[in-house]
């Protein structure tokens, strides 16, 4: 006996199998910006790599990262916020460039980047810790800073300290996935590093 499916059913079926959960614990609207949680899972077995994902954990003391979308252009915010959840990064959109993360227990304030978006170029920086601001150069606003950027006629320099990445255009003339992906992997890098 064969069974077949009506349209409605049919659609509902592939709908159900097609959804996939949000890598978000929560999200929040904030003055001037969206804020994203991460969901966080135990670990499989002790000191194991692999989540358990029927265990979730809260999300606590967590390195964050303020992005700073351009006022007009895209921001590209879908490929920084996939990179950022895969590492557990709390993540603050905005288009104001002085936004901060208000102190919050998900948040540990100690590691926190900014990315700071244009159509051809990022620029990362981390915030030195409190600690740290007394250091013999106070004017130094980061430990140090990423500027990935489209390859161009005029060579680029990169200050001290600068480490500088140079990318092809995609077929679009923007910046490729890859620059993202190693903005975020690079400052995840950065906060966990002691």
């Amino acid at each position: 006996m064969r069974t077949s499916l009506t349209a409605p059913a049919f659609l509902a079926t592939l709908l159900a199998c097609g959804c996939a959960s949000s890598a978000w614990e929560k999200t929040e609207s904030l003055p001037g910006g969206r804020l994203y949680i991460p969901k966080l899972y135990a670990p499989l077995l002790p000191g194991s790599i692999y989540p358990d994902k029927k265990i979730l954990l809260p999300a606590k003391g967590r390195p964050s990262l303020v992005v700073v979308c351009p006022a007009k252009s895209d921001c590209r915010e879908s490929e920084v916020l996939d990179q950022a959840a895969q590492r557990g990064i709390v993540v603050l959109v905005t288009k104001a460039a002085n936004s901060a993360i208000a102190a919050r227990p998900e948040v540990d304030p100690a590691r926190t980047g900014t990315l700071i978006v244009t159509p051809t170029s990022l620029r990362v920086f981390v915030t030195p810790p409190p600690q740290a601001a007394a250091s013999p150069s106070p004017s130094s606003p980061s430990k140090k800073i990423l500027i990935a950027a489209l390859l161009s006629d005029a060579p680029l320099e990169a200050p001290d300290g600068t480490v500088l990445k140079l990318y092809s255009p995609s077929k679009k003339d923007l910046l490729p996935s890859e620059a993202f992906r190693d903005a975020v992997e690079w400052l995840a890098g950065e906060l966990t590093s002691p």
